[in-house]
């Protein structure tokens, strides 16, 4: 189903793997344009490279999901970073990063997966909690999200993340650089 990559953990028909370079490829080419294409990845070698450091996780659908082929039968859904990868930095994020003994993670799901209303945000959420919990039991868990992205702070609440702290950080969205408010919140 996934490339020859190790299993580390398993979760509501998720799998969380080893990242490989043809997942770390097929990452680094998503693009989700428009208003969320502050999340867009350019599929340079520097991208392929940054995926594959060591803190990048692909996510697989332990049934291969196809429902009307939206893929991913053995392509990531997803993928968590967590630790240093997925802290958004600017000079007040520094500072906020520094107060909690938390463990950063962030979430991309595959952009064609994205609004289906089938919980796949959710799920995804749910295996990159319990994968940092694993990982750092004594931790409490922390992410950042832009916060007009409604969906996601719409996911993370539900799963029960709380706001802790707000900061400004600027992002790349259609190749300008832009100041974005994002959300610090923990569960």
């Amino acid at each position: 189903m996934y490339d020859d990559s190790f299993e580390i953990i398993e979760s509501d028909g998720l799998i969380l793997t080893e990242m490989t370079e043809s997942a770390a490829r097929e990452i680094a080419s998503w693009q989700y344009g428009g208003e969320y294409s502050m999340y867009d990845l350019d599929g340079s070698e520097e991208e392929v490279s940054q995926v594959m450091n060591g803190f990048h996780f692909p996510v697989y659908f332990s049934d291969g999901f196809d429902r009307n082929s939206k893929a991913c039968v053995s392509k990531p859904a997803g993928f968590v970073a967590i630790g240093p990868a997925a802290q958004v930095l600017s000079k007040t994020s520094r500072e906020l990063y520094g107060e909690s003994d938390a463990t950063d993670i962030a979430i991309g799901l595959k952009p064609e997966l994205c609004g289906l209303g089938e919980g796949l945000g959710l799920r995804l959420t749910g295996i990159a909690v319990n994968f940092a919990l694993e990982e750092f039991p004594d931790d409490g868990v922390r992410l950042a999200v832009a916060e007009e992205n409604g969906r996601a702070v719409k996911v993370y609440t539900k799963f029960g993340f709380k706001k802790t702290a707000e900061f400004a950080a600027f992002v790349k969205v259609n190749g300008k650089r832009k100041k974005k408010k994002f959300l610090l919140m923990e569960v």
